[in-house]
């Protein structure tokens, strides 16, 4: 079969839009009026006066802090201004942050600030509005967790949003520690996020903190998360032949954060170098080195093209020792995470990270340790592929337990498992979840897992003990070890990211391999599950070879769209190269699967909206290009669209046929409707096929004379704009769209169909630049 390697394309200067004004005046019918006004501005001011009544202003100048409960129907950003308006003072904003999807954190700087509140409540006509967005409020207290004597503890100061008072304060907090002699370590996570590690703390140490005015400061105290590994493993014998790099050949590299590599036969000529922060008599390189083998010789060990990826060299990067023989805990894992990949980013791109910290994800708010995860693929330019975190539940029959910290890592790809075989007594059956991977979805809803590959399968015995059928690896000695676990699945996921940036001659861009590897991932036909539960359990699937990445088939296009998106604009392409070949019989047909991954503002101070910028996609067909009245203050834009209609929605589809086509490949493995409305997720994909369109619609939007459109805009959460202004910079997001045309029936050429209409409308385009040596099997 004909490889033909997909495309780049770019937006001409005439799709650029910018965005106009609209809407008006009229009230949400959410707001209060009569009576319910009058009850729901009593019971805040009650709320207000016995906060304000238990603030004693101290010398320190800590701001107090309280928290607004919001209605639910105010939650969307169209309403936040109103809010931030009822609980300003003194000219300023004093919304900090969120707690969880409804609570607002508001600081409140004095009594200045206070009587200006009180004086808004006070006034229920002028400000119904405003006041019907809050439910309640009380006074915000912070997260305390205490342990046994002796112990490290975590401490996240508040962030009031002033650059010169937080430092001051975090100034008196450090004052405080060496007053009463408290050892400490400060680690800087993100650039924004600092955290303290309180060193062997006791009972009386601990009291003292909390009993303290200083203790106002705090927004956490809790024992420093400690590292644990995922299973241990079963011996299986050793007998497998030795592998050596070809001299002439060019591998991608694998940084493997993890515990070391030990030097084997079968690993030592692959392993291209090493960066450790700790002597060879503390480390105890098990782990590590099975994970290297998979990322090494993952496909050989299987006997089966799993990955179809070429050899890998890794990078032995030790970020943690044995941890039997040397403490070892979050803030540590960071900060040598942080120099190694640092101190090698400029030539190692892909980071494989299999280590979990024991504590599940909270839905409201993202982790410190993915915070920090992303700041540094931020800073490095790099991608880091990482578990989703193992759960033995299954042992007792409970259900499977959420994703673990540092695996809400926006940026990074997030990998769960499946079984790749399914023994007599295993719990799941092959292509299945694997019993012990953790599910999503992440925090603010986000799909996590992002993606799956294969992990293995346990089963147990009548004594409760687990029995591994997994993923063949090389342990210690160079003993061949069957292991289980998603610290397995990811490295597979890791090669092939790798593998795919080496083969791609371009420079690295890890937006573009995380969007080529979630566009390539369908689920395995065995799943039997609804799409809403398979994202949680695989995210969007498993990832496809490089070489079927790489390349089309004559009957579908693959067409990359690279580019930022600023605030104020949009993009519409209303001449999108939709092929004459895909009519049939009159109407519009094939398979559209788009794939939209952009770089979201993130902010780590805000909780629940720590993701602050959205993406929307439309695309469809429309009548006819309209004139626009640009004489009109609200119209910027010369040219519109008449009769348009976005074909990516879930009820533009009939419930009927796709019932009927429930068990055609297309249906079990790509179909994905997904509801984003105004999620703010930074990964969005929809796969539909044409001919499940109800009759009405099919009649209306698909016959043959349609023109065909591609939509993109942006929005941002209140406070990135708040920010922007007061700081003067420029809001924008890089983003990769990734669309495939194709012909399920294979009978028409639609690579050659679209590239002609490419060039017919003016468009740049660019096949992508490979290695030729890129393998390509042919079915």
């Amino acid at each position: 079969m004909e490889r033909l390697p997909i495309k780049f394309f770019s937006k001409r200067e005439e799709d650029n839009m910018r965005v106009e004004g609209g809407g008006g005046n009229k009230m949400p019918s959410f707001v209060l009026t009569d009576d319910e006004l009058v009850e729901r501005t009593e019971k805040l001011s009650v709320e207000f006066d016995s906060f304000v009544n238990n603030i004693q202003w101290k010398e320190n100048n800590v701001p107090a802090v309280m928290l607004a409960k919001l209605n639910p129907d105010a939650l969307a950003k169209s309403h936040r201004g109103k809010i931030n308006t009822l609980f300003s003072g003194e000219g300023k904003n004093n919304v900090i942050g969120l707690c969880d999807e409804r609570t607002l954190k508001i600081k409140i700087n004095s009594s200045a600030t206070a009587s200006e509140i009180r004086k808004r409540l006070s006034q229920p006509q002028k400000y119904a509005y405003e006041i019907s967005c809050v439910e309640a409020i009380s006074e915000f207290k912070p997260k305390i967790v205490r342990s046994s004597d002796f112990e490290d503890y975590k401490v996240k100061l508040l962030d009031f949003q002033d650059y010169s008072l937080n430092k001051a304060l975090e100034g008196g907090f450090e004052l405080y520690l060496k007053k009463n002699q408290i050892d400490y370590k400060k680690t800087k996570y993100s650039s924004e996020l600092e955290i303290f590690k309180l060193i062997h703390m006791d009972t009386l140490m601990v009291d003292t903190l909390l009993s303290s005015e200083i203790f106002d400061l705090t927004e956490e105290i809790v024992p420093m998360p400690k590292i644990f590994l995922e299973f241990d493993s079963l011996d299986f014998g050793d007998a497998f032949p030795v592998i050596t790099p070809d001299v002439n050949d060019s591998y991608a590299i694998v940084g493997v954060l993890d515990n070391g590599i030990e030097r084997n036969r079968y690993l030592t000529p692959w392993i291209a170098g090493k960066g450790s922060l700790y002597p060879n008599n503390v480390i105890t390189p098990s782990h590590g080195t099975k994970v290297a083998s998979i990322i090494t010789y993952g496909d050989l060990l299987e006997g089966k093209e799993l990955v179809g990826n070429k050899h890998v060299k890794v990078f032995d990067a030790t970020v943690f020792p044995d941890t039997q023989k040397e403490s070892f805990d979050e803030d540590d894992l960071i900060a040598n995470i942080q120099e190694i990949v640092r101190n090698n980013c400029n030539d190692i791109k892909i980071w494989n990270l299999s280590v979990s910290i024991t504590r599940e994800i909270d839905p409201d708010c993202f982790s410190d340790f993915a915070i920090a995860l992303d700041s540094l693929q931020d800073e490095c330019n790099v991608l880091i592929c990482k578990s989703a975190g193992n759960c033995t539940n299954f042992v007792n029959g409970n259900p499977i337990g959420r994703l673990h910290e540092g695996a809400d890592s926006v940026r990074s790809l997030v990998v769960g498992s499946l079984a790749q075989s399914s023994g007599k007594n295993d719990l799941v059956s092959l292509n299945n979840p694997s019993p012990f991977s953790r599910i999503g979805p992440g925090p603010a809803y986000i799909v996590k897992p992002d993606l799956v590959h294969y992990g293995g399968n346990v089963s147990v015995d009548e004594h409760g003990r687990i029995k591994e059928t997994g993923n063949l690896t090389i342990g210690m000695g160079g003993s061949t070890i069957y292991s289980s676990g998603t610290s397995f699945s990811t490295p597979r996921i890791a090669a092939l990211a790798a593998e795919l940036s080496n083969d791609i001659k371009e420079e690295f861009d890890p937006l573009l391999i995380k969007a080529l590897l979630i566009h390539s991932c369908n689920y395995p036909s065995e799943i039997n599950m609804p799409v809403n539960e398979r994202t949680k359990y695989t995210g969007f699937g498993k990832p496809s070879s490089v070489a079927q990445i790489l390349y089309n088939a004559p009957n579908e296009v693959t067409l990359i769209l690279r580019d930022t998106l600023v605030k104020g604009q949009y993009i519409d392409i209303k001449d999108f190269p939709m092929p004459d070949c895909l009519v049939k019989d009159g109407y519009y047909s094939g398979q559209i699967i788009a794939t939209l991954v952009y770089d979201s503002v993130l902010e780590p101070s805000q909780g629940f909206e720590y993701c602050q910028s959205n993406m929307n996609l439309k695309f469809g067909s429309y009548d006819e290009k309209t004139e626009r009245d640009t004489t009109r203050r609200t119209i910027l834009n010369p040219v519109g669209k008449g009769g348009a209609q976005n074909v990516l929605l879930e009820s533009f589809y009939s419930k009927r046929k796709q019932a009927s086509n429930n068990q055609n490949e297309f249906a079990k493995m790509e179909r994905l409707l997904i509801q984003y409305g105004d999620k703010y997720y930074p990964v969005k994909k929809y796969a539909v096929d044409l001919s499940e369109v109800t009759d009405k619609n099919k009649e209306k939007y698909l016959t043959a004379d349609k023109s065909w459109f591609l939509y993109l805009d942006g929005t941002y959460r209140n406070y990135s704009e708040l920010k922007s202004q007061a700081q003067n910079f420029e809001l924008s997001q890089e983003f990769c769209l990734i669309i495939t045309l194709r012909d399920p029936d294979g009978n028409v050429n639609v690579y050659d169909g679209v590239t002609q209409k490419l060039n017919e409308f003016n468009f740049w385009h660019s096949n992508i630049k490979v290695d030729t040596n890129v393998v390509v099997n042919v079915q």
